[in-house]
């Protein structure tokens, strides 16, 4: 069942998509579904090159089999080996979509709402455009990726934002660019919306 975000921000965010992928860690099959969110007013109204909005939130449902109970390992425990594994799930399904991931800038110690200390990933990526024309192009984003141990699973969610302007993108060009519809940009604001999903998400109840 796909994790819904905070009721505060329903009137302003809503879900455009899913993903699907399963992971092998140990003796465990882990499938996680992905849910993707935007804002009502897409940042890029008139599309990209993906799929996956350039200002998006996302929220994670896994299913881990066998559970970790059944096998007698405790979430907080395993938080070690199954973050770098989620981390490059995420990697592998925003490629998937035409993101490119450059590098790990951040990996941060959290604590979630429910007390306990989760790892929390951030990652600098190049996101593709394109104008009206069908020219491409690409700008400068951040991923950010929170997983948290909770008494029998995992809470997983996060967010991609913009660091420049589609406009700014194409400054350098030395061809006339043809209109790029406007992008604003505020970082401080977006991870603000990040942590609040992180920080509210109620994953032992399947909603926020």
């Amino acid at each position: 069942m796909a994790l819904e975000l905070p009721a505060s921000m329903a009137q302003s965010w809503h879900q455009c998509g899913t993903r699907t992928a399963e992971t092998n860690v140990a003796i465990a099959t882990i499938t996680a579904e992905m849910t993707l969110f935007e804002p009502l007013e897409p940042a890029l109204p008139q599309r990209t090159a993906s799929a996956v909005p350039v200002r998006s939130l996302f929220t994670v449902d896994i299913d881990v089999a066998p559970p970790l109970s059944a096998v007698e390992i405790d979430p907080s425990s395993a938080l070690s080996m199954a973050a770098p594994t989620v981390k490059s799930q995420f990697v592998t399904t925003i490629e998937d979509e035409g993101l490119v991931v450059e590098a790990t800038r951040d990996s941060l110690e959290f604590e979630a709402a429910n007390g306990a200390a989760g790892a929390w990933y951030v990652l600098d990526i190049v996101y593709p455009i394109q104008d009206e024309a069908g020219d491409r192009s690409t700008l400068e984003a951040e991923a950010n990726v929170a997983i948290w141990p909770t008494d029998s699973t995992f809470g997983i969610a996060g967010g991609i934002l913009p660091l420049e302007t589609a406009r700014d993108a194409t400054a350098g060009s030395t061809v006339e660019p043809s209109p790029i519809p406007t992008l604003e940009v505020d970082p401080t604001d977006d991870r603000k919306t990040i942590s609040q999903v992180v920080r509210s998400l109620d994953v032992e109840d399947g909603d926020a």
